[in-house]
């Protein structure tokens, strides 16, 4: 087995990489409301939001946010897994903050860069990133997190 310990550096770079601009759409947000039972007017209902709301509109549900780190995550490696690997699975997260809203209609990316790799049982790698999502044209953050997920190479 090539060191794996390397590979992931390679795949994950040592400098931070940032993704493409998604943009957020009302029907996205509903979607997500529906699929979590969740139809808090502050998210699904624009009309209401737009008159109500300290934001003169409906924002992302912070989880969507949250949630939205696989898809974006996937744009800046090319593929899901580093080289080698046989399959990674989401260990979940050391902090997770939502310091800014998500307006719905706006644009995000993310930021990431590789934390820690801490070797676990032979081929297992526990792998942490830095992750921030950037809303456009706002000064505050709408998420930063430190995601954690194992990744299980070969053990020959």
């Amino acid at each position: 087995m090539s060191n794996p310990v390397s590979t992931i550096r390679t795949f994950y770079g040592e400098t931070p990489r940032t993704s493409d601009w998604f943009t957020v759409t009302q029907e996205l947000i509903n979607q997500f409301g529906e699929a979590t039972c969740d139809s808090d007017w502050f998210h699904t209902d624009p009309q209401r939001a737009r008159c109500e709301s300290p934001y003169g509109g409906t924002i992302a549900f912070g989880f969507w946010t949250l949630s939205m780190l696989t898809h974006l995550s996937r744009q800046l490696g090319g593929a899901d897994y580093p080289p080698g690997a046989l399959f990674g699975i989401n260990y979940g997260f050391d902090r997770v903050r939502f310091p800014g809203p998500v307006l719905v209609g706006s644009r995000i990316r993310l930021h990431t860069s590789l934390g820690r790799i801490t070797p676990r049982d032979p081929g297992e790698f526990l792998v942490s990133t830095a992750n921030t999502i950037e809303v456009e044209y706002q000064d505050k953050p709408a998420l930063i997190a430190d995601w954690l997920f194992l990744l299980v190479f070969r053990n020959e």
